[in-house]
């Protein structure tokens, strides 16, 4: 089930942030995009080979991604990137929901999972980028009252996301003691033997 703190959400997944080991779901994520959504998540069409090789660079020092996990399938994914560089104080989001599981308020319990992080890390201003037909993004951004400029060919966000309080810290804390149980019992279930998971868990 989705946390209380994602109580405006309107689907049966859960908010969480995804593992290294989990690479492949954000991947197939990506795949699963339509050409419209691919465009209006990087800017121009992309293919199967780009975003393969997206995925594959993406989980490292720099970056995290948060995802809405439905039924193990990850449907909406948003990544956190330029924590590599602690003196700009500043970090790029970018966001993908797939068709079908949109106007849910799946990007709004992403980019709150993402502002804390970022807080959490000493990030100060977040920017966003899309393309100005992009309706969706222009309502994340004025939901959470980001100044935009507008570009030669796209819109760009600017977010002053604040610094870390006890509560974003605790917040981000219990939400990764979550993300781990979650993919600890992944792991568990794909080792397991069925019998023994069902009586584990008195199925």
């Amino acid at each position: 089930m989705v946390r209380s703190t994602m109580a405006g959400l309107s689907g049966k997944g859960e908010i969480r942030r995804l593992w290294l080991s989990e690479r492949d779901l954000f991947m197939q994520h990506l795949l699963r995009l339509d050409p419209l959504t691919r465009r209006q998540r990087f800017g121009t069409a992309v293919n199967d080979g780009f975003l393969e090789h997206y995925a594959a660079t993406t989980f490292g020092v720099g970056g995290m991604v948060y995802a809405y996990v439905e039924d193990g399938v990850v449907r909406g994914a948003a990544e956190l990137r330029g924590l590599d560089d602690l003196v700009a104080q500043t970090g790029e989001a970018a966001f993908s929901v797939e068709d079908g599981w949109r106007r849910m308020g799946i990007g709004g319990a992403l980019f709150s999972r993402l502002i804390t992080a970022a807080r959490n890390r000493g990030i100060r201003t977040l920017y966003m980028t899309c393309l100005p037909q992009n309706a969706a993004m222009r309502r994340l951004a004025a939901k959470f009252e980001a100044d935009v400029v507008s570009g030669y060919s796209d819109l760009e966000g600017v977010i002053a996301t604040g610094g870390p309080t006890p509560f974003t810290v605790l917040d981000e804390a219990l939400d990764h003691a979550q993300s781990f149980a979650t993919l600890a019992l992944t792991i568990q279930r794909s080792l397991w033997p069925t019998r023994l998971l069902a009586r584990a868990f008195g199925a």
